[in-house]
C-alpha cells in the first residue's frame, strides 16, 4: 500500500512526463545479489563504561561476536579489519572506567582487528585532557589517527588536548591535511572519519532543535565527497532511516551500546519505555567498486536489524537516503484489516485500551502509536502517543494506552512511521 504522497508524487511524475517537463525523480534503494567486501569493519558509540552499571558490561564482547560470526558467514571474505569506538567510551573518563573499557575490548577483539577509537570531550572529558593518554595507552595511537587498512584510509578526531576548545584551530588544519593526503592517494574510494558529535543537519539527531550536532568540521568535509563520517552523542537508534544523511558527503549516526533517546516533533530527549535495553552497532564494508553496505544490528539479541547498501559517495543521481528521496519512496504503516481495539473499564473513569501492532510497508520502522479521544460532539479531547520500541526487532506485539473516557466517546489509534506518514486508523466506541 503506497503512502498517499508517494501516489500523488506518481501521478505529478506521470503528468510531467506527458507534457515534456523534468519528471520528479524517485531513488529506490540499491539491490545486489551479492557484495564482495575488500574491507569490513565494527562501528559502535557510547559505550559509558561504569563499573556501577552492571547491565553495560559485557555488551562490547557481544558485539565482537556478531560481527565475527557476520563475518564467518561470508565465502569469500571473513576478516573483521577494524573496530571504531566513536567517543564516550566512559560516563566519567575516569582510569578505572578506561580500564573497564580496555578490559571489555580484549575480551572481545581477535588477532587481526585493528583497534581504532576517540575519546570526547562529552562524557570522557569530564577529567579533562588525561582522557587522551588512557585512550592512548589503549589503543597505541595518537588520538587523533589517521591510519589505513587494506587501501582505504581511516580517519578519527579526539577531543582538543586544549581543556577550553571541544577542538582546535591546529585539528582544523590537520583533518585537511589528512584528507588531502587520502584523496590524493585514491581519489575515488572511500575516507572513513569519525568524531562524537554528528555534524550538525545532517543524520537524525543533528538539528539545530535536536541539538546534538556541530558545525565543528562542516565545511571541510563538504569539500570531500568521499567522506564517511561516523558519529554518536545523541543515542538515536542507527535503524531510524534518518540516520543515514547524503548530501555534499555522507554521514551515518552510529546509535549507541548503551540507552537509546529521541526526539518527535517538538518533544526533545525523549527516554520512552525500554530505552534501557538497547545496545546497537554497525558492521560497514567496502567492495572493489567502492559501493559500500552497512548492516545495523542489536547487539544484546544478535539480531540484524537494517541494511543499506550506497553505490555511489559521488554520483548524486544515485543518492536514496536523502529527506526528499525517503519520503517518496515512504509508505504509512497498516493495520490488518481483522485489528480491532480492546476495551478494558478500569476505576474513576479510566479504560485500557489496546490494539494489535501495525505492519511496515515498506519495510522501514515503525516509529510511533498515537490515540486520539473524541467526544459526543466530535471534539477532540484527548491526544498522545507511545514510541514504538523499534530499535529492537522485538517490538511491541500490542500497544495499550490508559484514558479517561466517558461511554459514548470515539477512540482512534494510528501508527506513524518516521516522516511522520500516518496509517488509517483502527476505531472504537467506549460503551
Amino acid at each position: 500500500m503506497k503512502s498517499l504522497f508517494a501516489f500523488f508524487m506518481s501521478i505529478i511524475s506521470f503528468i510531467s512526463s506527458l507534457l515534456g517537463l523534468n519528471p520528479v525523480k524517485v531513488i529506490q534503494p540499491f539491490k545486489t545479489d551479492s557484495f564482495e567486501p575488500v574491507v569490513r569493519f565494527m562501528v559502535c558509540s557510547d559505550t559509558h563504561m561504569n563499573l556501577s552499571v552492571e547491565e553495560r558490561i559485557g555488551r562490547i564482547p557481544k558485539a565482537f561476536d556478531f560481527a565475527y560470526a557476520f563475518a564467518q558467514e561470508d565465502e569469500n571474505y571473513k576478516k573483521l579489519d577494524a573496530a571504531m569506538f566513536v567517543g564516550d567510551l566512559t560516563d566519567n573518563g575516569t582510569k578505572e572506567q578506561f580500564a573497564l573499557f580496555e578490559s571489555q575490548v580484549k575480551e572481545g577483539i581477535r588477532e587481526g582487528t585493528t583497534l581504532l577509537a576517540i575519546a570526547a570531550k562529552n562524557h570522557d572529558g569530564y577529567v579533562g585532557v588525561s582522557c587522551l593518554d588512557s585512550l592512548k595507552a589503549i589503543t597505541n595511537m595518537d588520538s587523533d589517527f589517521h591510519t589505513v587498512i587494506n587501501g582505504f584510509h581511516f580517519i578519527g578526531i579526539s577531543r582538543s588536548k586544549n581543556e577550553v576548545e571541544h577542538y582546535s584551530p591546529y585539528q582544523r588544519r590537520w583533518l585537511k591535511e589528512q584528507l588531502d593526503e587520502a584523496k590524493k592517494d585514491n581519489p575515488d574510494k572511500p575516507i572513513f572519519v569519525c568524531h562524537h558529535e554528528h555534524v550538525s543537519n545532517t543524520v537524525y539527531g543533528s538539528s539545530s532543535y535536536e541539538g546534538w550536532g556541530r558545525k565543528y568540521f562542516k565545511d571541510i568535509f563538504e569539500q570531500y565527497p568521499q567522506v564517511v563520517h561516523f558519529s554518536g552523542h545523541s543515542h538515536y537508534p542507527l535503524n531510524d532511516p534518518r540516520s543515514v544523511f547524503q548530501g555534499d558527503f555522507t554521514a551515518v549516526g552510529t546509535g549507541s551500546m548503551a540507552y537509546m533517546e529521541m526526539t518527535y516533533k517538538l518533544d526533545r530527549t525523549i527516554h520512552p519505555g525500554k530505552y534501557n535495553e538497547a545496545a546497537q552497532a554497525w558492521i560497514v564494508e567496502a567492495d572493489a567498486e567502492n559501493k559500500i553496505r552497512l548492516t545495523g544490528y542489536d547487539v544484546l539479541h544478535g539480531d540484524i536489524l537494517c541494511q543499506y547498501v550506497i553505490p555511489s559517495l559521488t554520483d548524486k543521481d544515485t543518492f536514496v537516503y536523502t529527506e526528499k528521496n525517503m519520503k517518496m519512496i515512504s509508505s504509512a504503516p497498516v493495520f490488518d484489516e481483522k485489528s480491532e481495539i480492546t476495551v478494558k473499564k478500569e476505576e474513576d473513569g479510566k479504560y485500557t485500551v489496546s490494539v494489535p501492532k501495525a505492519n511496515s510497508v515498506d519495510g522501514n520502522i515503525i516509529f510511533l502509536y498515537r490515540i486520539k479521544v473524541y467526544n459526543k460532539m466530535g471534539v477532540k479531547v484527548h491526544s498522545e502517543y507511545i514510541i514504538n520500541n523499534y530499535w529492537q526487532n522485538d517490538t511491541y506485539n500490542d500497544i495499550s494506552f490508559n484514558i479517561k473516557a466517558k461511554p459514548g466517546y470515539e477512540v482512534k489509534i494510528t501508527a506513524e512511521n518516521a516522516y511522520y506518514m500516518e496509517s488509517q486508523p483502527v476505531t472504537a466506541t467506549i460503551s
